[in-house]
């Protein structure tokens, strides 16, 4: 502007014009171009681009800002960007399918179902005594080879578990091996010889191949009739057992046992037969099913509590003894209304849900909740059958309603009649 006034001024000194006439022209060019600024910045606005009434300018990184007119961000300084203004009302927000995606955003229809309050209790994975089994000597003598040496080995039916050297049953071997060189008729003798070697612990097998090769069993080889785990070794390599002495405990984990401590306020829960389910999170994350099988008679002293054992039907393989166990029990069933807790969003104001419209309108409403367990929650006010409620994601619309309109979508359900707080 003051490179245009100099010029302005040597061309009116080269015209010799007098500095007054010449003061006279730059006051009135410059009044002239103040009017001219003035006009062309008032014809500027005037042509800037307006919104429709159902469109307004915003921005893509500063959403907040709202503006009827293209022009710039305030805040960042952006080009504005027109979009078309929606009908939604106070609690209601769209996404588009590419958020809805990102979001990960899942549903459930609410519904009338059978629903229980829980109770759980801590109990302990035990074997199954009914199926626990011991191996005893049947004849005295020497263990010559033990082939179980370990607690915790699966011995699997006809395993062989030790060898044993016995002169009685030697005897036994030689008697029945005489029956066959008498000439006289023995049939009964030798049935009873081979029954006493059958009850001292040789098989069918052994016996044959005695009565073949006619050659005594100076050690004999034991195998195992039962199948199982290992839970007790009573013996050692070399040592000289005595009839009927236990050798070998197992235990079968085809099915177990949890036992738990049922305190008094409990009891009235529980009965024989009571249905049960399990998680058992050091073996696997699914829930196991079964029953209560015993309720011991008195109440221990001084903890105060019944000593409760419960069936575990189809145990996994991954399940051990000793392990821990979460017992849920389900008691006051009704019909209710129930959608998932994780449906539920509860703050100082109340409980709320995010409901999906059929036009793809997610609408917050707010519910009255009952009764609740770890997985369900009774809905009594607030929503109908057949709504559809979101699961996964209602937090995120949450924190995307806020971010858009800077309110939090409970402030419109204050006034709510009905509604209980």
């Amino acid at each position: 502007m003051l490179n245009t006034w100099w010029i302005v001024r040597v061309l009116f000194k080269q015209m010799n014009m007098n500095n007054k006439n010449i003061n006279i022209f730059l006051l009135v060019v410059m009044i002239l171009s103040s009017i001219f600024s003035i006009s062309s910045c008032n014809n500027h606005d005037t042509h800037a681009e307006m919104a429709g009434s159902d469109e307004y300018y915003t921005c893509s990184m500063d959403p907040q800002v709202v503006e009827n007119k293209a022009g710039n961000c305030p805040i960042c300084h952006m080009k504005l960007i027109k979009v078309k203004k929606n009908n939604l009302r106070a609690g209601q927000i769209k996404l588009s399918a590419q958020q809805i995606k990102l979001a990960n955003i899942t549903y459930d229809t609410v519904a009338i179902h059978e629903f229980a309050k829980e109770i759980t209790l801590t109990g302990k994975v035990t074997v199954d005594q009914n199926l626990s089994d011991a191996i005893s000597a049947r004849v005295q003598g020497r263990i010559e080879n033990l082939a179980v040496k370990n607690i915790g080995d699966y011995v699997k039916k006809g395993q062989l578990l030790y060898e044993i050297y016995s002169e009685e049953l030697n005897s036994l071997q030689e008697e029945y091996l005489l029956t066959f060189q008498s000439t006289t008729p023995v049939e009964g003798f030798r049935e009873a010889a081979k029954n006493k070697l059958l009850l001292y612990g040789m098989n069918d097998s052994q016996i044959n191949q005695l009565k073949q090769s006619k050659t005594v069993f100076q050690t004999v080889p034991v195998y195992s009739t039962i199948e199982g785990f290992v839970t007790e070794v009573s013996v050692v390599e070399g040592s000289y057992v005595p009839s009927s002495s236990t050798l070998f405990r197992f235990t079968s984990l085809q099915s177990l046992w949890v036992e738990a401590q049922v305190y008094l306020p409990y009891l009235q829960f529980l009965k024989i037969g009571t249905d049960a389910s399990f998680s058992i999170p050091a073996a696997s994350e699914k829930l196991f099913s079964g029953g209560v099988i015993f309720i011991a008679p008195e109440i221990q002293s001084p903890q105060r509590f019944v000593l409760a054992r419960f069936h575990i039907i189809s145990p996994s393989e991954q399940i051990k003894p000793g392990m821990l166990a979460n017992i849920t029990l389900q008691t006051e069933k009704k019909k209710a209304l129930i959608i998932p807790v994780n449906a539920i969003i509860q703050d100082s104001k109340g409980a709320n849900v995010w409901v999906r419209n059929n036009d793809g309108i997610y609408e917050n409403r707010m519910v009255t909740v009952g009764m609740q367990n770890s997985r369900q929650i009774e809905i009594t006010d607030g929503l109908d059958e057949g709504d559809v409620v979101v699961i996964t994601g209602a937090y995120l619309l949450n924190s995307e309603y806020i971010f858009k309109k800077g309110a939090n979508p409970m402030e419109g359900h204050q006034s709510m009649p009905g509604m209980k707080m």
